[in-house]
């Protein structure tokens, strides 16, 4: 019961953000935008298909594989992805079950057995070292699958300290979060964690506090590293990304690049 009650209060946020960006006209500037038609592609996940979108910044690149927040779409992701193969790294983000033209629905399971498809998927295109990277709700997701698959390092921007604590941030009465599992526990996973963790945040995030990202930081102890950046909304690094946060992700994901022996090559399996 109080899993079904998350599915439910997930897909119905869902919902309820994709809505007003298609009301407001956020969506279709976005999807007009778009410059990697491409770069689609369709992954498996168990019998779900995932819509995707896969950028190349060369042969013998780093890669980043990107969980995006609750509201977005593969789409909202276009000018990120160009940003980071200016600066030599390769990047693969996917629509969960049940997004965008991906098959299936919205759950907390499908969310986890898709990021660990979309890794798969990244290791079988040659990458030798691949980064996890989770934004938003996606840092949830990221953190809880990391031990699961062959990544060289994990980074989570604009995240939230466990799932509970990011209802009540987002609005929702404490009585509604302390009836759904706490299955996003974003502090408690990285402790646990043996891979190098950035986190990023911004300092106004009007969604989720600094002190939320601070809080995950120092679970990592000395594997983590926090990079405070200052003056942006929650969602501006995606909808107007800039180099002052975007390149300090990418000189750290090509320090766990250039970490890595040449000729390795990660497990593509789950």
């Amino acid at each position: 019961m109080r899993q079904a009650l998350l599915t439910l209060l997930l897909n119905v946020t869902s919902r309820m953000l994709l809505r007003s960006d298609r009301m407001n006209g956020i969506m279709e500037q976005m999807l007009s935008a778009f410059p990697f038609a491409n770069g689609r592609l369709v992954i498996p996940s168990g019998k779900r298909r995932l819509s995707a979108v896969y950028v190349s910044a060369g042969d013998d690149t780093p890669a980043v594989v990107v969980c995006h927040g609750i509201g977005e779409l593969v789409e909202y992701w276009g000018k990120v992805q160009g940003l980071l193969k200016e600066m030599g790294v390769s990047s693969l983000v996917f629509n969960y079950s049940g997004y965008g033209t991906s098959t299936g629905h919205l759950s907390t399971a499908h969310c986890e057995e898709d990021a660990i498809a979309a890794c798969r998927e990244l290791a079988g295109r040659g990458h030798r070292s691949i980064v996890l990277l989770g934004f938003s709700l996606g840092s949830g997701v990221a953190a809880a699958v990391a031990s699961r698959v062959d990544i060289d390092g994990l980074v989570l921007c604009e995240g939230f300290s466990t799932l509970r604590e990011a209802g009540t941030a987002m609005g929702f009465p404490r009585w509604v979060t302390r009836a759904v599992p706490d299955v996003w526990d974003t502090v408690h996973r990285v402790s646990a964690l043996k891979m190098p963790v950035l986190v990023v945040h911004s300092d106004v995030d009007g969604l989720f506090p600094l002190s939320m990202a601070q809080r995950v930081a120092e679970a990592c102890r000395p594997r983590g590293k926090l990079i405070v950046i200052n003056g942006l909304s929650h969602n501006a690094p995606i909808f107007t990304p800039t180099e002052e946060y975007w390149q300090p992700i990418s000189d750290w994901v090509k320090q766990r690049f250039s970490e890595v022996p040449a000729g390795r090559s990660p497990v593509a399996g789950d």
